[in-house]
C-alpha cells in the first residue's frame, strides 16, 4: 500500500465559509477608514507646510496624495481581486506569492505585511483613548492625568487588545456582528459631519474657535508663523508636500485588500470577493477624497494670515516644529472631527453635541480593530498550515472555527504598536535611551508600516503579472479576470505605482530618508526593516528545513492551492 504524502498540517483548514459579501465589504472599509483620515491628515500637513496659494487648483496636498494613492490602490485591487477569485483561501497575498513566485519570498513579504498590520492593531488600540481624550475637554469632561500619560495610554491599549482578541476567539461570524455595530453607528454620524463641513462659513468657523478655545483663529496662525511655519514652508514645494503626504495617505489606505486574507471564510468567495473588494475600494476612495476636501475647505476659512490659515496652523503646532504651550494658547487637537466640532460650536451647539463627536471619533478608530485581528491572524495561520511556522499556530478551535494561537501571537506583536503610539519609551514615559526610542516611536511606526506594506503589495502585483505565465491553467479557470495581455498591463501599472510609493517612502525625511542618512539613529528605520527581513528569512529556512527532515513534501505543498 502506497504511503500517504505528508503535506499540510491536516487535510482541512478547519476554517468555515460563514460570512457573506456584505461583511466582506465592511471588513475592508472598516480596516481602512479609521485613524488615517482623522489624524494623519494633520500630521502630514505639519510635516511639510506649504503656502496655500501654491495649492494646485486649490487642492490641499493631502487631498492630492489621497487621489494619487487611490489610483495606485485601484490598479492594485484588480490584482488582489483576480488572484482571490482564482485562489480563494485564507492568507491572501501569502498564498498568491508562494504559489506563483517563490515560497521564501512569499513568507518574507507576508512576514513584513503581518508586522505592518499587527503593529497597526496596537496603534489603533491606543488611538481609541486618544480620540476620547481629545474630545472629552470639549464635552466638559476631564480625564485623569495618569490615563493620558504614556504609561496610561499603553495600558489602555493593552486592555483593548485583550478585549478584542478575546472576542475574536469566538470566530469570524461573531467578530463580523461586532463590526456591524462598530461601523454603522459612526457611519450614521458621518452624515452629520459632512453637513457640518458643508454649512461651514468663515464666520461660524471663527466663532467656533473662539467659543471652544478662547482665542481667535488668526492668533493660532500667527503663532505658527512666529514659530517658523512660514520659513519651513518657503523651503517646500507643493509636489514635495504631496510626496510627504503620501506617507500618511498610504498608511490611511492600509487594509484595502483585507477581504482577501479571509477568503477561506467567505461564502462563494470566487464570485463574491472581487465585487466586495472593488465596492469597498471605491467607497473608501470616495469618502477620503470628499471628506478631506470639505474638511480642508472649512478649516482654511478661518485664521487667514498671509498665505496660511487655521488648517496649516493646527498641523504645524501639533506635528511640525511648533508648540501651543510656547504660544500660550489652548491646544487644538489635530483630528478631523475637531474641525466638525468647531463648525458645530459656531452654529451654537453645546457640549452635549460634542458627545456625538466623541462617539464618532472613537468608534471610527475602534472599527479598525476586528479587521486587523482577522487579517493578521490569517496570515500567520496560512504560513503555519504550510508548515513554515510552528504547527501550533495553525490550531483552530473546533467549536468557533477560529485560529486561536495565531490570534494570541498577533496580540503579542501588537503590544509593540501600543508602545509606539503611546510613546512609551519617550522622555515622558519609560525612557530607555535614544536607541530604543528611535525604533519604537509614533512617527517611526507609521513610516515603517508604510514601507512594509509597499513591499508586500509590490510583490503581490508582481505575482499577478506572472500569474498567467506561471499558472495558466488556474488563470484560465478564474471566474474574474481580463485577458492575459490586459491583466499584465494592469499589473505592470500597479507595480510601477507601488514602486513610486516605495521610493517616496525610502527617500522621504519622515521615513527611511536613505539619501540623507547621517547617523545611526537616522538609519534605524532602515536597519530595523533589514533585521526584520533577515529574521523572517531565518525563520522560514529553519522551519522549512525542519519540515523536510520530517518527511514533509514542501515542494508539493507549494504547487497546490491549500484545501478548504
Amino acid at each position: 500500500m502506497q504511503e500517504e504524502k505528508k503535506l499540510f498540517t491536516r487535510k482541512a483548514t478547519g476554517l468555515v465559509r460563514e460570512i457573506g459579501v456584505g461583511t466582506a465589504v465592511l471588513i475592508a472599509i472598516a480596516n481602512v477608514v479609521g485613524l488615517g483620515w482623522q489624524k494623519r491628515v494633520f500630521q502630514a500637513t505639519g510635516w511639510a507646510p506649504v503656502g496655500e496659494s501654491k495649492f494646485l487648483l486649490g487642492i490641499h496636498p493631502v487631498v492630492m496624495a489621497f487621489a494619487i494613492t487611490g489610483i495606485i490602490i485601484l490598479v492594485s485591487l484588480y490584482c488582489f481581486s483576480m488572484l482571490s477569485a482564482a485562489m480563494p483561501r485564507s492568507g491572501g497575498g501569502y498564498i498568491f506569492i508562494s504559489r506563483i513566485l517563490n515560497p521564501g519570498l512569499g513568507f518574507v513579504a507576508t512576514w513584513l505585511q503581518f508586522f505592518a498590520v499587527a503593529v497597526s492593531y496596537g496603534l489603533i488600540a491606543v488611538a481609541t483613548m486618544e480620540a476620547v481624550w481629545l474630545f472629552a475637554g470639549l464635552a466638559g469632561v476631564t480625564l485623569p492625568g495618569w490615563l493620558t500619560s504614556p504609561i496610561g495610554l499603553f495600558l489602555w491599549g493593552v486592555l483593548v487588545l485583550v478585549i478584542f482578541s478575546g472576542i475574536a476567539f469566538y470566530g469570524i461570524k461573531l467578530t463580523g456582528k461586532l463590526l456591524q455595530w462598530l461601523f454603522w453607528i459612526p457611519a450614521f454620524i458621518l452624515v452629520i459631519v459632512y453637513i457640518l463641513f458643508i454649512i461651514a462659513t468663515p464666520g461660524t468657523m471663527e466663532t467656533g474657535v473662539q467659543s471652544l478655545f478662547g482665542a481667535n483663529a488668526a492668533e493660532y496662525t500667527q503663532a505658527a508663523i512666529d514659530q517658523g511655519m512660514a520659513d519651513t514652508a518657503a523651503g517646500n514645494t507643493y509636489w514635495g508636500a504631496v510626496g510627504t503626504a503620501m506617507l500618511a495617505a498610504y498608511w490611511a489606505y492600509i487594509g484595502y485588500a483585507a477581504a482577501s486574507f479571509v477568503a477561506g471564510e467567505v461564502k462563494e468567495a470566487h464570485k463574491s470577493l472581487p465585487k466586495a473588494m472593488f465596492t469597498s475600494g471605491l467607497v473608501i476612495i470616495g469618502i477620503y477624497m470628499t471628506i478631506s476636501t470639505l474638511m480642508a475647505r472649512a478649516a482654511m476659512m478661518a485664521g487667514k494670515v498671509g498665505d496660511f490659515s487655521l488648517m496649516s496652523a493646527i498641523g504645524y503646532l501639533n506635528f511640525g516644529g511648533g508648540s501651543f504651550a510656547d504660544a500660550g494658547l489652548n491646544s487644538i487637537g489635530g483630528w478631523m472631527p475637531v474641525i466638525g466640532a468647531i463648525s458645530a460650536a459656531g452654529r451654537g451647539f453645546g457640549a452635549g453635541f460634542m458627545w456625538i463627536l466623541i462617539l464618532f471619533a472613537a468608534l471610527w478608530v475602534a472599527n479598525d480593530i476586528p479587521p486587523f485581528i482577522l487579517t493578521s491572524s490569517r496570515m500567520i495561520f496560512a504560513m503555519a498550515f504550510d508548515r513554515v511556522l510552528p504547527d501550533k499556530l495553525a490550531k483552530v478551535n473546533e467549536k468557533w472555527h477560529s485560529p486561536v494561537n495565531a490570534i494570541i501571537f498577533v496580540s503579542l506583536v501588537a503590544i509593540f504598536g501600543c508602545a509606539a503610539e503611546a510613546d512609551l519609551f519617550g522622555k515622558s514615559g519609560i525612557y530607555l535611551g535614544e536607541f530604543i526610542h528611535s525604533i519604537i516611536n509614533p512617527g517611526g511606526a507609521i513610516a515603517a508600516t508604510d514601507i512594509w506594506d509597499a513591499i508586500f503589495f509590490l510583490v503581490v502585483c508582481i505575482a499577478a503579472f506572472y500569474f498567467p505565465i506561471k499558472k495558466p491553467d488556474i488563470f484560465e479557470r478564474s471566474p474574474f479576470r481580463a485577458s492575459k495581455t490586459v491583466t499584465q498591463i494592469i499589473a505592470a501599472l500597479a507595480i510601477i505605482g507601488n514602486l513610486i510609493a516605495l521610493w517616496v517612502f525610502a527617500t522621504n525625511e519622515h521615513a527611511w530618508n536613505l539619501l540623507k542618512i547621517d547617523s545611526l539613529r537616522a538609519a534605524m528605520p532602515f536597519l530595523f526593516t533589514i533585521f526584520l527581513i533577515a529574521l523572517g528569512l531565518g525563520i522560514y529556512l529553519y522551519y522549512s528545513n525542519k519540515a523536510k527532515s520530517t518527511g514533509v513534501e514542501l515542494t508539493t505543498i507549494f504547487t497546490e492551492i491549500p484545501p478548504d
